[in-house]
């Protein structure tokens, strides 16, 4: 629908929500002219501010909110409205959950035209706050100030999250998705760097030396490591900064630097230097221990694996006679959980620091039925092909961009009955099962996972046979 020839950049006009989008903003119409409202909630009656106009749709602010929806709620977190790490804490629980169902049901029938396949309701976390077991925090010289914010008096160097849509820093002192320890640990780590006075990165002038603090943490253990990531590989008074935090975080078990001096939003760099501890964690999940270190890949949401596992189970249901794939298969998350009942699991990622964590976790776990390659998975499968190695069951879980046509074209030519793909983003997860749906291949279910509470992103695990 065409713009209406009243609307300009800066007009007020009452409208009233009606949908949420798949990138979590709210959707509103003017005369049948779609309107994206960052922050709104479905059946909220509001006044918006026009800041952006294309031809068939425009973008504008909360300016008053006349009747709140009846699924508003209260932000918990007291910066939520500048910081763009989530996008739905207005928004209460259930409806969150109602929203993603939704979200992955349209992915499937309008990008992939798949209408008969069952979506299951997405499945809750048990607490959706304080999830995460990683963070990944910039580091800046002087925070993003809302209007009327008073300036900093002195240099202070200020720890947090880029706004939405910037690279503005928002002071961030206790994240509400975060692990309590991942938070105790960045306190720690800012108030050792405004003591030492180190100099903060400049990404416009490539200058100062500190970009990013980096945690992970383990939930069981309730132990973290801590990777600061330098622009240069020498940092003053390294040990006063070690045992500075050390001293505040008693589940602290290592400290790395990470050398990054690449012009790029690239958070971490090739180089790890361990200064002083662990340079990694243990992680234990149904039984299962795993070796992470600070590059590889593992879920951040312990909760959200087990749900994956249960899904597994129930999906491919692993007989001790399968030999099944787990194509990017990172630190051997899923091949692990795989091993304890198939006869053989075949693992590969393009990382050789995963592959060689995955290893090294197949020997924690005394299961000596793996076989963990690193290469592209579109270098790699083609091969075993060509070789004439054969599966009974594959698992995917490639990253946010699906997976490659090189990687579905070989599936397809090795005639696997069955497949489980595990996905974080259902419009690719739909354009891939729609590829797989004109090659042979039929969707019974998908399952909507909430490894994410609190923003837009959603969690597939889809069941796929042979037909």
């Amino acid at each position: 629908m065409d713009m209406p020839e009243p609307l300009v950049i800066g007009s007020r006009v009452r409208l009233t929500i009606h949908d949420l989008a798949a990138g979590g903003e709210a959707v509103g119409r003017v005369d049948n002219f779609v309107v994206f409202v960052p922050g709104g909630a479905p059946g909220d009656e509001l006044e918006v501010q026009v800041t952006e106009l294309k031809k068939n749709y425009g973008r504008a602010r909360i300016c008053r909110i006349f009747k709140p929806s009846i699924r508003r709620i209260v932000p918990r977190c007291p910066i939520y409205n500048e910081c763009g790490g989530c996008q739905f804490q207005h928004i209460d629980y259930d409806s969150q959950l109602q929203f993603k169902t939704k979200m992955v049901e349209d992915a499937l029938q309008h990008i992939a035209g798949l209408e008969s396949v069952r979506v299951h309701p997405c499945r809750r976390m048990k607490d959706p706050w304080q999830y995460r077991d990683k963070v990944q925090a910039v580091v800046a010289a002087k925070p993003y100030l809302p209007a009327g914010g008073p300036a900093p008096r002195r240099f202070r160097p200020y720890v947090g999250f880029y706004a939405q849509g910037t690279h503005k820093v928002v002071k961030v002192e206790d994240c509400a998705i975060q692990g309590s320890l991942n938070n105790q640990v960045l306190v720690a780590a800012r108030e050792a760097l405004e003591r030492l006075q180190w100099p903060v990165y400049d990404e416009k002038e490539g200058t100062g030396l500190v970009r990013y603090l980096v945690v992970r943490s383990s939930r069981k253990a309730q132990e973290a490591i801590l990777v600061v990531v330098s622009a240069q590989p020498r940092l003053p008074q390294v040990q006063e900064f070690v045992d500075m935090v050390r001293k505040r975080v008693r589940g602290l078990r290592g400290v790395l630097l990470n050398l990054n001096p690449h012009r790029s939003n690239v958070i971490l760099g090739t180089r790890n230097q361990l200064l002083w501890g662990a340079d990694h964690l243990v992680e234990e999940v149904r039984g299962l221990k795993f070796h992470i270190s600070p590059s590889s890949f593992f879920q951040v949401n312990i909760g959200g694996l087990e749900a994956i596992y249960d899904a597994m189970d129930e999906y491919l249901d692993p007989k001790p006679r399968d030999t099944i794939l787990d194509a990017y298969c990172g630190v051997g998350s899923l091949a692990l959980h795989l091993a304890r009942k198939a006869k053989r699991v075949v693992g590969i990622d393009e990382s050789q620091a995963a592959i060689e964590d995955a290893v090294v976790n197949s020997d924690l776990n005394d299961l000596a039925n793996t076989d963990f390659t690193a290469g592209t998975v579109e270098r790699i499968l083609p091969g075993m092909y060509q070789k004439g190695v054969r599966f009974q069951s594959a698992v995917l879980d490639p990253p946010r961009k699906g997976c490659d046509p090189v990687v579905l074209d070989t599936l397809v030519k090795m005639h696997i009955p069955n497949l489980l793909y595990v996905s974080c983003n259902p419009s690719t997860l739909a354009r891939d099962l729609g590829i797989l749906a004109n090659q042979g291949y039929r969707t019974l279910d998908v399952q909507p996972i909430d490894m994410f509470p609190q923003t837009f992103h959603v969690e597939c695990v889809a069941r796929i046979t042979r037909k």
